[in-house]
C-alpha cells in the first residue's frame, strides 16, 4: 500500500463483453493468490496486529472513476485532508479519470496491471456489476466479519440490504446515503427538492393576494404578466424534459391530484405507472391550460444549460418551480429573499396536509467505494472507509475544520463560520482547495445526514432558503422503496424501462403544447396507446419482480 500507485492509465477503450468473456478466469485466479489479512499480518492474532498497524503512518491509493473536483489539488494541501491523516494516520495517493465513459476504468480492469487499494465509482453502473462479478472487489462484511467488527456500528441502517449482491454479500459503502437512524438529528427536514416560489417585487407589487389554490395562482400570474410583458418565462420549468423527476413541475402537478411518488401507482401487490392513471390526465390538463394561457415558454423545451442558466440569473422569470438552491447558485445572491417559496397552490378540494413530495434525506446513493482485491491491507483500507462513515469523518467531509469553518450552536450542531462564508461567495474552487470544504477529491462518502445535521444553521446565511425549507417540511415523505423499485438491473428490462420512458417524454410534451381541447384529447389518447404498444404492461411486470424483491429483504412502503 505504501508503494506509489502509477502508471498513468492508458485510455483504450475495450467493452465491456470482453472483459466479461476474457477476464473471468483471470480476477478470481488472481484474488485466489491473494494472502488473508491474518497472513498478511504475520500472525493468527490478526485483530491485535492489525490494532497495532492501524497506528502507523500509510498510504492508500485510490482511483476515482471521475473528474477531479476541484482540479489540480493534491492531499495535504488543506486542512481538512491534513486533519484526516493526523487522527487516522492515512495518507491517501489519489488517481482520477478524464472522461465520464469509463473508458479509463475499463483499460486498468483488462490490463492485468496492480490495482489500487480503493476504487470509487459509480453505484448503481455497470462497473459495479464488473468488479463484482469479475472478483475485482473484496466483501465487505466478510472482512468486518473476521477483522474489525466496530464498522458495523458506523454502517447506515440498510445499506448493506440495498447493496447486497446474489451471492449474499455486499462490496461497496456510498456517498449521498441517508441513514434512517440519523433522521432525528436534523433540526428541520431541508433536502426537499422541489417547491414553488414566486419574485418577491413582482409579488409585493400586486399586494400579495392569495395564492393557495391553482387558480388564485394562475390568476396571480397572469396579471403579472399583463403588467410585466417584457418576461419571457411566467412560470419556469426546472425539469422540463423529465416529466418523471420530482423537481419536474409536472410530476409535482400529478401528486397534487393523487400520485405518491414519482413513477409508481400501487394496486395491492401490482406495480402499476403513474402516467396511466386518470390523476396524471389532470395534472396534464393543467399543465396545458397553463401553456394556452401564456404561463408557459415552450422554448424552455430546446434550452441548453446556458440558456438556462442565464434566463434565471436574469430573473426572467415570474415564478420557479423546482430546487430552490438552484436560484440561489444560479442568480448569485444568497443573502436576501429574490424568490419567495410560497405554500404550494393545490387544486380545488384538494386538502394541502396530504399533499407528500419526495424527500431525497432517503438516497439510495451515488458513488459507491470498494476496496479491491489487490489491496496491500485490506483491513486497514475497511477501517479507513468506517472513519468516514463515522460522525467525525463525516462532519468533516462535510463542514471541515471546526473552529476554521464551522463551530458548535447552542445545540452542538454546526454553525457557518464568516469565514467559511465569505470564502464560498468569493469562490467554491478556494473553499474546496484552501479549507477543504465540499471537496469531493476526498469527501467520497459524504451522507445526507451530514448534509443535513448542521442545515438549519448552515443556511441561517441564505434567507430564502431557509423560508424554502420551513414551507417544504411537512410535505415530505420517505420514498426510498419507490426508488430502489426503479432500480432494475435486468438488461431487457433497463432497454424497455429507457424506451418507455423517452416515449413518456415525448409524449407529455406533445400533450402539453396541444393548441385546444380536441388537440388535448387526441394526443392524449396516442400517448396511452404509444405506452401500450411499447410494453408498458411488461414493465410493470418487471416493476413488480423488483419490488417483491426488496420486500423479501425486509424493505416496503
Amino acid at each position: 500500500m505504501g508503494t506509489k500507485y502509477g502508471k498513468k492509465i492508458t485510455a483504450v477503450a475495450l467493452s465491456l463483453a470482453m472483459l466479461a468473456g476474457g477476464l473471468a478466469g483471470c480476477g478470481k485466479e488472481v484474488q485466489q493468490q491473494k494472502p488473508e489479512p491474518a497472513e498478511e499480518a504475520g500472525s493468527e492474532a490478526a485483530g491485535t496486529d492489525a490494532a497495532e498497524k492501524a497506528e502507523e503512518p500509510v498510504t492508500i491509493t485510490a482511483f476515482k472513476n471521475s473528474v477531479a473536483m476541484p482540479a489540480d489539488w493534491k492531499w495535504g494541501d488543506d486542512p481538512v485532508s491534513q486533519r484526516i491523516t493526523e487522527l487516522t494516520g492515512v495518507t491517501v495517493e489519489m488517481q482520477y479519470a478524464t472522461t465520464t465513459d469509463n473508458t479509463e476504468i475499463n483499460t486498468l480492469l483488462a490490463s492485468g496491471e496492480k490495482l489500487p487499494d480503493i476504487i470509487i465509482t459509480d453505484a448503481h453502473g455497470p462497473v459495479r456489476s464488473l468488479l463484482v462479478d469479475q472478483g475485482f472487489a473484496v466483501p465487505l462484511n466478510e472482512l468486518a466479519d473476521k477483522y474489525y467488527k466496530e464498522f458495523y456500528d458506523v454502517l447506515p441502517k440498510d445499506m448493506d440490504k440495498i447493496y447486497q449482491e446474489k451471492d449474499g454479500n455486499f462490496y461497496c459503502v456510498a456517498s449521498f446515503y441517508g441513514d434512517e437512524d440519523k433522521y432525528g438529528d436534523q433540526i428541520l427536514n431541508s433536502r426537499g427538492p422541489v417547491s414553488f416560489s414566486i419574485r418577491k417585487d413582482l409579488y409585493d407589487e400586486m399586494g400579495r393576494p392569495d395564492v393557495s389554490t391553482l387558480d388564485n395562482y394562475k390568476k396571480v400570474i397572469l396579471q403579472i404578466m399583463e403588467k410585466h410583458p417584457e418576461i419571457n418565462h411566467p412560470v419556469w420549468d426546472y425539469m422540463i424534459n423529465t416529466p418523471w423527476n420530482s423537481s419536474s413541475l409536472l410530476n409535482v402537478l400529478a401528486r397534487m391530484y393523487g400520485a405518491d411518488n414519482n413513477y409508481f401507482h400501487y394496486n395491492n401487490d401490482k406495480v402499476e405507472m403513474v402516467f396511466m392513471q386518470p390523476y396524471y390526465k389532470e395534472a396534464l390538463k393543467t399543465y396545458n391550460d397553463w401553456y394556452r394561457s401564456g404561463m408557459i415558454n415552450p422554448e424552455q423545451f430546446t434550452y441548453k444549460t446556458d440558456q438556462q442558466h442565464a434566463a434565471i440569473k436574469a430573473q426572467d422569470l415570474i415564478s420557479f418551480v423546482g430546487y430552490y438552491w438552484v436560484v440561489l447558485q444560479t442568480t448569485g445572491i444568497m443573502d436576501q429573499i429574490v424568490y419567495e417559496t410560497i405554500e404550494f397552490p393545490m387544486p380545488e378540494g384538494k386538502n394541502p396536509e396530504e399533499l407528500k413530495i419526495h424527500d431525497d434525506y432517503y438516497g439510495t446513493g451515488y458513488d459507491g467505494v470498494f476496496i479491491t482485491k489487490d489491496a496491500e491491507d485490506p483491513v486497514r483500507c475497511l477501517k479507513y472507509l468506517a472513519f468516514l462513515l463515522s460522525d467525525e469523518g463525516q462532519l468533516l467531509q462535510r463542514y471541515g475544520l471546526e473552529g476554521l469553518t464551522w463551530e458548535k450552536d447552542d445545540l452542538g450542531r454546526p454553525k457557518e463560520t464568516e469565514l467559511k462564508i465569505e470564502t464560498e461567495r468569493e469562490s467554491m474552487e478556494k473553499l474546496q482547495k484552501e479549507l477543504g470544504v465540499y471537496n469531493y477529491d476526498f469527501s467520497w462518502l459524504t451522507s445526507t445526514w451530514a448534509i443535513v445535521y448542521g442545515a438549519h444553521n448552515t443556511y441561517q446565511s441564505y434567507p430564502g432558503a431557509l423560508k424554502d425549507f420551513e414551507i417544504m417540511t411537512p410535505h415530505q415523505q420517505n420514498e426510498r422503496f419507490s426508488d430502489l423499485v426503479y432500480a432494475l438491473t435486468d438488461t431487457d428490462a433497463l432497454v424497455l424501462r429507457e424506451q418507455i420512458f423517452d416515449t413518456w417524454k415525448s409524449g407529455a410534451a406533445a400533450i402539453i403544447v396541444a393548441n385546444n381541447d380536441d388537440e388535448f384529447e387526441a394526443a392524449y389518447e396516442k400517448f396511452v396507446s404509444d405506452m401500450e404498444r411499447s410494453g408498458v404492461d411488461r414493465l410493470c411486470e418487471y416493476f413488480t419482480e423488483n419490488s417483491d424483491y426488496w420486500k423479501s429483504l425486509g424493505l416496503s412502503r
